[in-house]
C-alpha cells in the first residue's frame, strides 16, 4: 500500500468516524446522562440566596426611604383613602402576627419565642412616627424588615391605620 493510499484510509476514517459513533448515543448504546426533568436540577427557592447585593450607595426605584441622620417625619395625613389602604396592608403583612385589632394574637404568635407587641398599648401609642415607620423599615427582634413588601406611602398607610385600633 502505498503513501497516498494510507493517507487516503485515514482521511475516510476521520470523516466516517462522526457517522460510526453518533449512532452509538443516539440508539443509547452510549449512555450520557442529560436531565430533562426540571424537578431533578439544581434550583433556588423563593426567599433563598443567593442574591446579589445592590451597588454601594444605590438608591431604591421608589426613593430613598429613609435619610441618613433624619427622622422620618409622616408625609401621609391619616385620610380616609391613607386609613382604606392602611387597613388592607394591616391585614397583607401584619394581622397574622399582630391579629386582628393589633394586640400580638395573630394565628402565628405562638410559634414565636416572644409574642409579637400589642400595638395598642400606652407605650406604642406614645412612639413617634417615625420610630415606628423605622421599625417596619428594619425590623425588630424577630420582627421582620418589611422594606421590600412595602413602599414608603404604603407604610406610611400601615402607620396611620395601626393609629386608628381601638386600645386594649
Amino acid at each position: 500500500m502505498t503513501e497516498r493510499q494510507k493517507r487516503g484510509l485515514v482521511i475516510i476514517a476521520l470523516v466516517l468516524i462522526p457517522f460510526i459513533i453518533g449512532p452509538l448515543f443516539t440508539y443509547e448504546v452510549i449512555k450520557i446522562p442529560f436531565l430533562t426533568d426540571m424537578a431533578e436540577q439544581p434550583s433556588v427557592g423563593s426567599q433563598e440566596g443567593p442574591r446579589k447585593l445592590p451597588p454601594a450607595r444605590a438608591v431604591p426605584v421608589q426613593g430613598i426611604s429613609v435619610i441618613p441622620e433624619e427622622f422620618p417625619v409622616k408625609p401621609i395625613p391619616a385620610d380616609e383613602v391613607s386609613l382604606q389602604r392602611g387597613e388592607i396592608l394591616y391585614s397583607i403583612h401584619c394581622q397574622i402576627c399582630h391579629g386582628e385589632l393589633g394586640q400580638g394574637d395573630g394565628p402565628l404568635a405562638e410559634y414565636f419565642e416572644r409574642t409579637p407587641q400589642n400595638l395598642t398599648t400606652d407605650q406604642i401609642t406614645a412612639e413617634f412616627d417615625g420610630s415606628v415607620y423605622l421599625t417596619i423599615v428594619q425590623g425588630f427582634g424577630q420582627m421582620p424588615s418589611l422594606a421590600e413588601s412595602l413602599t414608603p406611602r404604603e407604610r406610611w398607610d400601615v402607620i396611620n391605620y395601626v393609629r386608628t385600633l381601638p386600645p386594649r
